[in-house]
């Protein structure tokens, strides 16, 4: 008599701290990439009469964070995707479980998830990527180690062909989408401007927008900029690329104790460093200080495909490096990290009501520092709640749907009484 294998999540004594203290961190540096987009940074420039407020440090402070933030933590957070993948492979295929058929499920309600973010609350989603190339990297689970670093080598370069190919070619296939979203804004009869000899959506107007309907309306549009963007980059490729090592990533953690291989570790940390930070400064310069051109787009799409990872995989294995000697500080990003999924929504519902015309309206009036100071309070607010929240919840919020959809037994949100009170003596105890 055969029963069917019972699916569970991930137990908490079975999670690896690293990883969530990694994956904290990342949700705080993605926040700070992404906050210049809701605050207007990007769209208002510093003399532009609403400005109220830049600070000296402002231009400072900016290429800092463009050097050393920029595209790195994405792909840190790329990686853990990988390294999940395997962590929930090892948890299936242990209770004789079919993975595939699991993994599609759960990719399917991350896209609903990411199609419901990048079109209606902000374009800037990252889940929806990540959940179509997730059907994907399933081909890949079997794959040798070999196979995986040399593709990852191929894509996480491919930007390069994909550049060379729309620029030799003048076929910018991208701009299908851009085209679409434009014709979303007319269609709704919302604001349209001119750029470059084009039509494109209005993204001030956007901004400083009092009408929620009219927000709706344009995330719609928006959402297709978000589809050329990636298409324009080959971001595709490269996320992908970093997925397979991460893929490979989760197999050594798992198998090959590389957590504990401390003379790697200072390997990859310091060759990083060396070849990431310098080719970063350097697309810091061509970004800041030279003229637009054919040649320093070039370079700046090499050195962003050649500085990115290294440096991202140096920032992953000094932070490994650390946690190994004992996480101290470090741990303040745990919970965050077990409840990345909500902390990386509620971002952009928290930034929304903040900088946006129908919330409190704050759009385009502080210059770099001051924004930077606002995101790092947030986070510190957002960390403290997550920390209260796994008092009393096993949990995150969005994490618990997931998981709730994806699994067919009943998954429990709140801890047990017992244990709270075990919680609550334990720490009366300290």
């Amino acid at each position: 008599m055969s029963s069917n294998p019972v699916f569970t999540p991930i137990q908490s004594i079975d999670r690896i701290d690293f990883l969530d203290i990694l994956r904290g961190i990342s949700i705080m540096f993605i926040f700070t990439a992404n906050i210049p987009f809701f605050s207007g940074l990007w769209f208002f420039e510093p003399d532009h009469h609403i400005r109220e407020i830049n600070w000296a440090s402002d231009a400072m402070v900016n290429f800092f964070m463009y050097v050393l933030v920029d595209g790195k933590f994405y792909t840190i957070f790329s990686l853990l995707f990988g390294i999940g993948f395997v962590i929930q492979y090892n948890n299936i295929t242990s209770k004789n479980g079919s993975f595939a058929p699991f993994f599609r499920k759960r990719m399917f309600w991350l896209l609903v998830f990411g199609l419901i973010h990048l079109f209606l609350i902000w374009a800037g989603d990252i889940l929806t990527l990540y959940a179509v190339l997730g059907f994907v990297l399933i081909w890949f689970m079997k794959s040798s180690d070999k196979t995986l670093l040399i593709t990852a080598a191929v894509l996480i370069l491919f930007p390069l062909v994909n550049w060379a190919f729309m620029h030799f070619t003048g076929i910018f296939y991208p701009g299908l989408a851009f085209e679409q979203s434009t014709s979303i804004y007319r269609y709704f009869g919302m604001p349209i401007t001119e750029m470059n000899g084009f039509q494109t959506p209005d993204i001030q107007a956007y901004l400083l927008n009092d009408s929620i309907l009219n927000f709706f309306k344009m995330n719609l549009g928006d959402g297709f900029i978000r589809i050329g963007m990636i298409l324009e980059e080959g971001r595709i490729f490269k996320v992908f690329g970093i997925f397979l090592i991460g893929l490979w990533a989760g197999r050594k953690i798992l198998n090959g104790n590389l957590l504990d291989n401390t003379a790697f570790l200072k390997k990859v940390f310091i060759i990083g460093l060396l070849v990431g930070l310098p080719l970063n400064i350097a697309r810091g310069y061509l970004e800041f200080y030279t003229e637009r051109s054919t040649i320093t787009q070039f370079f700046h799409v090499l050195n962003y495909a050649l500085g990115t990872v290294p440096l991202a995989l140096s920032y992953a294995a000094g932070i490994a490096l650390i946690c190994h000697k004992g996480a101290g500080v470090l741990n303040v990003f745990k919970p965050v990290g077990k409840m990345a999924l909500s902390c990386y929504l509620s971002h952009s519902v928290i930034a929304i009501i903040i900088f946006y015309g129908f919330g409190f309206n704050l759009t385009g009036k502080y210059g770099y520092t001051i924004i930077m100071i606002i995101a790092f309070s947030i986070f510190a607010v957002q960390a403290y709640f997550c920390k209260v929240w796994f008092q009393y919840f096993k949990h995150g919020p969005m994490e618990w749907l997931w998981r709730k959809l994806v699994y067919s037994n009943k998954v429990q949100l709140k801890k047990s009484k017992l244990k709270n009170v075990r919680l609550s003596n334990h720490i009366n105890n300290e």
